[in-house]
């Protein structure tokens, strides 16, 4: 936690503007109703003021908020930045400010860089560490391949001292490294969050320390009956050398559900969710990524206008035909995938609200990066979106990208609700969110550490973008 605090006092500062917001109705994000026709202050980069009256301030900038709605900054949680000058602009002009970046290849010396920059949002990035199996060896920055206990823990100190927020560990980190990696890691303070390694089951995952779990991998397999065998037959995919790179990822990314649901025990499932309360683990579902790719041939996803602000190299990508891991398979073979994926978004958003009843925290993530059928920042909105779908409130579905990030990271007294001596990330809406979520998307204006981005700013900031990805090659 305190890497995680630490960090908050490198952010570049905020640029000097008073802003003052009138006739608000403000959405604080603390679970408290709405507070209609109150007027907030911002200083200094400060929420100096939450009133329902307050005196005027001279040279302030006023916005006029009446019919409007603030809310907390948002975070998307499982993110991979790979352009800032592409990825920043959209995030802010979908109002997120902050992200935790989860590894794309880039040095943790570089990320520190980009946190200086008065257009980046709040940013924690990681140092990786996979099993023998991650691609490149040890030629990618700030990243660790480990095969042991020894180099797993030695893999802690090299990359907290490089400066990583966190470790994210990926899914062929053997069992004994993982064991020794979480230990050591609880030791020195620095958490990790990733992919739960196949050869761990998420419960024991979760007792060793992991801060969260991504994608929902292998909570369906950890309530089965027959769990044993099935974590033995997916470890047997992960290294079987007669299968091919891409055969691997698509039975690992998207399990075969035969074996899984006709063996989901609910009563085991209880105990898993209550092991997750009790020891602070937290999902990222990443539901917007499974829902990209069930809806990527879809006239509407394809003829998506928002798509002219990305580069050509990155939508094609999101053409099953073209990206590297589906266009082996034939259309039949497609097809039966296809129809996997849908099955596993349906019992996925079960899941999803199951775990959230039982008192599982969660976190709005998207798993955005250039190779995955999610528009960077508008996929944040359709997890919110997925969230209520599985059960959440629109309170609870926006508290995943707001108040809950800021709790994950333990810097809630700094950030993540409207209240008085935090800092300033705000979004300016159009529509109530609590009545619809999908209102989130309805963006007057957003603050960035007092900043302030009026529409027409996000407007001309996405067209700038729109050039650049035009150009790009």
């Amino acid at each position: 936690m305190r890497a995680f605090i630490l960090l908050i006092g490198l952010l570049p500062p905020a640029v000097a503007q008073t802003l003052v917001f009138e006739h608000a109705t403000v959405i604080d994000a603390t679970g408290a109703p709405a507070k209609k026709n109150f007027t907030v202050i911002v200083r200094d980069g400060r929420i100096v003021t939450v009133k329902r009256r307050a005196k005027s301030v001279a040279g302030a900038v006023v916005i006029d908020a009446t019919g409007k709605y603030l809310i907390p900054g948002l975070w998307d949680m499982h993110v991979h930045i790979t352009s800032p000058e592409i990825a920043f602009p959209l995030l802010i002009a979908n109002g997120i400010t902050g992200v935790r970046e989860m590894y794309s290849g880039i040095a943790l010396a570089t990320i520190r860089q980009w946190k200086l920059r008065s257009d980046a949002p709040r940013m924690f990035a990681p140092g990786f560490v996979d099993g023998p199996l991650m691609g490149g060896g040890g030629n990618w920055p700030d990243a660790v391949a480990v095969a042991n206990a020894e180099q797993a823990r030695l893999a802690v100190h090299l990359l907290q001292a490089h400066g990583a927020d966190f470790l994210k560990v990926y899914s062929s980190v053997p069992r004994e490294a993982f064991l020794a990696l979480a230990e050591e890691a609880r030791a020195v303070g620095i958490p990790i969050a990733g992919h739960v390694p196949e050869e761990v089951s998420p419960l024991e995952a979760s007792d060793a320390g992991m801060r969260s779990e991504e994608h929902l991998n292998n909570i369906l397999l950890a309530a089965s009956t027959n769990e044993v065998q099935l974590r033995a037959e997916r470890v047997a995919t992960m290294y079987d050398p007669q299968m091919t790179g891409e055969q691997r990822l698509r039975l690992l990314a998207w399990p075969l559900l035969s074996g899984l649901v006709n063996t989901y025990d609910e009563t085991k499932a209880a105990a898993l969710f209550e092991t997750f309360r009790k020891n602070g683990t937290w999902q990222t579902p990443t539901l917007a990524i499974l829902a990209g790719f069930v809806h990527e041939l879809d006239e509407e996803f394809v003829n998506d206008p928002r798509r002219r602000f990305l580069p050509k190299t990155w939508t094609s990508n999101w053409d099953p035909r073209v990206i590297f891991y589906l266009r082996d398979l034939s259309p039949p073979e497609y097809e039966v995938l296809h129809q996997r994926m849908r099955m596993l978004l349906t019992r996925y958003r079960k899941l999803v609200g199951d775990m959230h009843r039982a008192g599982v925290e969660l976190l709005a993530g998207t798993d955005t990066n250039p190779f995955n059928p999610v528009l960077p920042g508008w996929g944040l909105h359709q997890e919110l979106a997925l969230f209520e779908e599985s059960g959440l409130t629109p309170m609870e579905a926006l508290q995943t990208a707001t108040r809950n990030p800021a709790r994950y990271f333990g810097i809630l007294n700094e950030t993540g609700t409207i209240e008085e001596g935090k800092s300033a990330d705000l979004v300016l809406l159009n529509a109530d969110p609590l009545k619809d979520i999908h209102n989130t998307q309805k963006i007057g204006g957003v603050v960035l550490r007092g900043r302030y981005y009026a529409r027409q700013d996000l407007d001309a900031m996405l067209e700038r973008v729109a050039a650049l990805s035009a150009a790009a090659h």
